[in-house]
């Protein structure tokens, strides 16, 4: 059995593929995981992509100071779900959360209505990790914006310590 990186790349990288293969992404939001630290994880998965900004949300400060050789104003230390400043010409979102807060309506339409701001490729692929234990929400309608290639897929993956799993949700929005 994969470890969980493997294993969720095995879904990931292919559905990413399909829509970014050549194509200059302007900014990834991407979250969770530092505790390892994470923002190594995130970097290495999005290695086959070309991008200009990756950023990386973060709940807890702490977790954000045990991170060595990176640019401190690519981390974020806020709910992806909830900033305070959201950033604009987004073409992809990992979330990969822990429990919180639940994502919103309105705060999926905020995220939305500002990725597709001078987003240059006109789409925005969001990817939803459920370590919180909710319903899909990517498959609902969010304003103005539609949405195709919806996929949920349980991800199973063994990195030595058992067997664990977890709902990998992915959707296309574009306007």
């Amino acid at each position: 059995m994969k470890n969980r990186f493997d294993a969720v790349n095995e879904v990931y990288q292919p559905f990413l593929e399909r829509y970014f293969d050549g194509e200059v992404l302007q900014n990834i939001l991407v979250t969770g995981g530092l505790s390892s630290p994470g923002w190594y994880p995130e970097i290495e998965r999005h290695e086959f992509l070309t991008y200009e900004n990756i950023f990386h949300y973060e709940l807890f400060d702490g977790q954000v100071k045990k991170i060595q050789k990176v640019d401190r104003d690519s981390l974020i230390v806020e709910n992806i779900f909830f900033p305070k400043n959201y950033i604009e010409s987004v073409n992809l979102i990992y979330a990969d959360v822990n429990p919180g807060e639940n994502p919103t309506k309105d705060g999926i339409e905020k995220i939305l209505d500002a990725g597709f701001v001078n987003n240059k490729l006109g789409i925005l692929v969001f990817l939803f990790f459920d370590g919180m234990g909710i319903e899909s929400f990517l498959d609902k309608q969010y304003g103005k914006y539609k949405s195709k290639d919806f996929f949920s897929k349980m991800i199973e993956w063994d990195d030595g310590s058992g067997v664990g799993k977890q709902r990998l949700d992915g959707v296309v929005f574009y306007e």
